[in-house]
């Protein structure tokens, strides 16, 4: 199966309909024509992963974030996104990205960090403005039982396989209504408020956001971004997996190092 092929059968799956206006969602790198035996996924296109799909003889990289978010002046090796598309190209790999169109997907970034928590009713925290088949950003749903604020950082902790996360507000407050953004989603914190939850998980939470948030009596809990993704990415090996029926690899990759 060729390159195009496979792209084409993912945005029909995921469709680039759903992705923002800013995004640069879908085949970045590569030749459409190239034969693919072997598809390699990963969160995000560095040269460690490029290296790795490689050397594990595949000639697809299908990432969340996109190897190019702008048009690129100049390809240096001495920049690692510049240095990892010119490593792409040198190794014959093509480079592909689902980003916002699989945020908003009914199978997507959201629907799978809900589901690792157990919660339940489980909607979008904000519907998709065109219905074009796109779940929604975010999500809103219930714990099967209360749990302190606290114990909702441990549960993540413990589900999510984080390292590095924290909790602020009212740390021993009885919570049940979670509201939660896979990735940077702090501008959203008024709709977890409007829709009455009781914590909002995101990351890289600003400062202002953080404070306008618990001075509207809503906890808050930020998680690190490349950690919180990583939770979803067997998922869309699945996806890749059921379209191609090539066989997918995800990759594993060097995470942040915390000083405890």
């Amino acid at each position: 199966m060729k390159v195009g092929e496979i792209a084409a059968r993912i945005e029909k799956r995921i469709p680039l309909s759903w992705a923002e206006e800013w995004d640069n969602s879908g085949l970045s790198v590569g030749d459409p024509n190239r034969e693919v035996n072997k598809i390699a996924v990963a969160l995000d296109v560095s040269c460690e992963t490029v290296g790795h799909a490689a050397a594990a003889g595949c000639q697809l990289l299908v990432t969340h974030h996109p190897a190019i978010f702008r048009p690129l002046n100049t390809v240096l090796y001495d920049v690692p996104a510049e240095k990892a598309v010119a490593a792409a190209i040198k190794h014959g790999l093509a480079l592909y990205a689902a980003h916002t169109n699989w945020d908003v997907s009914p199978e997507g970034v959201n629907v799978c960090l809900a589901g690792a928590l157990n919660l339940e009713d489980i909607m979008p925290l904000q519907k998709p403005t065109v219905r074009n088949g796109a779940w929604g950003l975010g999500a809103i749903g219930k714990l099967k039982s209360s749990l302190s604020v606290k114990e909702c950082l441990e549960l993540l902790i413990e589900r999510w396989h984080l390292t590095d996360a924290r909790a602020y507000g009212d740390l021993a407050r009885k919570i049940s209504k979670i509201a939660l953004g896979g990735g940077a989603c702090g501008d959203l914190w008024p709709l977890a408020k409007k829709v009455g939850a009781d914590v909002f998980i995101t990351s890289d939470v600003r400062y202002s956001e953080r404070n306008d948030a618990l001075s509207m009596d809503l906890n808050v809990i930020n998680t690190d971004h490349g950690e919180t993704e990583r939770v979803w990415l067997m998922a869309l090996e699945s996806v890749v997996e059921s379209v191609s029926g090539l066989e997918v690899e995800t990759l594993e990759e060097s995470g942040p190092r915390r000083i405890a």
